[in-house]
């Protein structure tokens, strides 16, 4: 029988320490390559042995590389060193029946030597891409990239086990909100109306519609609003002679190409079936009272007539979102159309249409309210389309600027109603949703998430959804993106706290929470008379895309833009109310 003498020798530190070589190796029989004979890193330590990566692959270290003197512990027994006798043959057997075991251990690992914009490197292992641990506390995560230059995002399409990868994260300093004064954004105002020369609009950054659209018709809202606030009749002139290249003078709708060419024709000029173009249309109560031009009259009636035919959803009091989107109701919908509706009320001195608003709301606030206080996206009355994960009927996710379009509604409706017992309703639903969202408010910078719940979160999202949307920021591969303080949904909730506080509260706490979450939004996403943070589009479905699936991955996978009216608009409406 052989022996081996083995002497009882603990090495400290292993991951982090440098061997001194010796010429022996052992991880071929685990199908792995030798480290070059004066190659010592150790990357990680096993019953095997040490491991090092070279070349972008695991290695084994020599099982004779000794460590330094001052990292060895000898034990010591009545002044002798301990030795154990030990068959080799027993040793063998032993590591024969490691082997595979060894083996898959390794290769059903994926390995990164990473680096960032922090100074930090590391090399780390995971079982699942997604074990990743991304996030670094007081930072927001900006990417993983292939270059150093972070000019190329890292592709984890064909990211394979046992192989090892070179990985660059960017990270930005998350600023801790700072109280601001001297806010005035007059000069951001005119710079938008002197970058729209026609009837092509600067802040529509989806694509070029040439109709009427609630795109436009949040901007101008905000303009018609300051106009009211300041008298200064460059607001108004502007105002009305934008509306006015989209409704002629006989009150029929208007159509462009982008090349120019102009028709007058309501079929061309308005789209049929669908809530978000009647939301554009309450401003034309405001150029009515402005001008006494019945144009406007004649447009509202029509945008009434093709509201009331929008059919209603399946046991529920409440419209389509569109009549493609077929028994589906929207947070969004009710911004769309809900506000120009209890102006009409008013208009028709018809309190019924009143008492039918307040029940649409009722209907949402039963249905699509969670228990922590939130509202779902979407919410479809059959309970049967494919996004209600879990078949309730119910989005998955809490999408911000949904819910900010439906605070800003009930802000917005509320002073149309006569005092009695709907108006009081509905100022709790709304005063009840404030409530609910605060808890959610981020600590750091004030603001709210563009998915509210879930801050900071990193999604591994899939090219599926970056390729059907086009979001060629990634391009077709695979990689992490984090969740964001979005700007839109934020200032949203910014002109609802202001408005709910001043109106109702008579300068209580709601008013001062509104102006704190104005002053974030306009220190972290508003720079050089630019808006950034603002999430171009978000839906829900078709069943034809079903990659608007109201994941997390979907609502990261959609475009960030920059100076698009449904951010600026909601921004410049919480400025009035900050600021007048």
């Amino acid at each position: 029988m052989k022996f081996a003498i083995v002497f009882t020798v603990v090495a400290a530190a292993l991951s982090t320490s440098r061997a001194q070589p010796v010429n022996e190796c052992w991880s071929e029989s685990l199908g792995f390559p030798c480290c070059p004979s004066d190659y010592c890193e150790v990357a990680k330590t096993d019953s095997s042995g040490s491991w090092g990566i070279f070349d972008n692959n695991w290695c084994g270290i020599s099982t004779d590389c000794e460590v330094s003197d001052d990292e060895v512990n000898v034990d010591i027994v009545n002044d002798e060193e301990s030795i154990v006798a030990v068959d080799n043959n027993d040793v063998e057997d032993e590591i024969d029946s490691g082997d595979e075991e060894e083996k898959k251990e390794f290769s059903n690992e994926f390995v990164f030597n990473i680096e960032d914009n922090l100074n930090n490197k590391k090399t780390v292992s995971v079982a699942a891409l997604e074990d990743l641990e991304l996030n670094i506390d007081g930072y927001h995560f900006s990417g993983a990239f292939k270059d150093a230059e972070y000019t190329k995002y890292f592709d984890f399409t064909n990211v394979t086990q046992s192989n090892a990868y070179d990985i660059f994260l960017k990270y930005d300093k998350r600023e801790q909100y700072k109280k601001q004064s001297g806010i005035d954004l007059n000069s951001y105002v005119d710079s938008l109306i002197e970058r729209t020369t026609s009837f092509i609009p600067y802040w529509n950054k989806e694509s070029f519609k040439g109709k009427w659209n609630y795109i436009d018709g949040v901007f101008l809202n905000s303009v018609v609003n300051l106009y009211k606030k300041t008298n200064n009749e460059k607001y108004k002139e502007f105002f009305i002679k934008y509306i006015n290249y989209y409704v002629a003078e006989d009150g029929t709708f208007v159509h462009y190409t982008e090349d120019g060419v102009k028709t007058v024709d309501n079929d061309l000029g308005w789209v049929t079936g669908e809530l978000d173009t009647v939301c554009e249309s309450k401003i034309l109560f405001d150029a009515y009272e402005m001008t006494g031009d019945k144009r406007y009259l004649t447009a509202i009636e029509f945008t009434y007539q093709k509201l009331m035919e929008m059919p209603l959803c399946y046991n529920s009091p409440n419209f389509w979102h569109k009549t493609f989107y077929i028994n589906q109701i929207w947070l969004d919908g009710m911004y769309m159309y809900a506000p120009f509706l209890a102006r009409y009320a008013v208009l028709k001195n018809d309190l019924s249409i009143l008492d039918n608003i307040k029940e649409q709301y009722a209907f949402i606030h039963d249905n699509m309210r969670d228990e922590n206080g939130l509202y779902h996206h979407g919410f479809d009355t059959t309970k049967t389309i494919f996004w209600s994960k879990n078949n309730d009927g119910k989005s998955e996710n809490f999408w911000l600027r949904s819910m900010g379009w439906f605070a800003v509604s009930l802000a917005d409706i509320l002073e149309y109603y006569p005092e009695g017992e709907n108006k009081e309703y509905l100022k709790n639903v709304l005063e009840e949703l404030l409530n609910g969202i605060l808890p959610f408010q981020d600590k750091t910078t004030k603001m709210f998430y563009q998915v509210i719940d879930k801050p900071e979160e990193i999604q591994l999202v899939d090219k599926f959804y970056f390729s059907n949307l086009g979001n060629s920021k990634y391009g077709d591969i695979n990689t992490f993106v984090s969740n964001y303080v979005e700007s839109s949904g934020s200032s949203m909730f910014a002109y609802s706290f202001l408005k709910f506080g001043k109106v109702y509260q008579n300068g209580g706490k709601f008013e001062d929470i509104g102006k704190e979450i104005f002053e974030a939004v306009y220190q972290h996403s508003y720079q050089n008379h630019t808006l950034s943070d603002i999430c171009i589009t978000a839906g829900l479905g078709p069943e034809a895309k079903t990659y608007r699936d109201g994941t997390l991955s979907y609502y990261l996978a959609e475009k960030v833009g920059e100076d698009d009216a449904k951010g600026v608009g909601p921004f410049l409406m919480a400025f009035i109310e900050y600021n007048y």
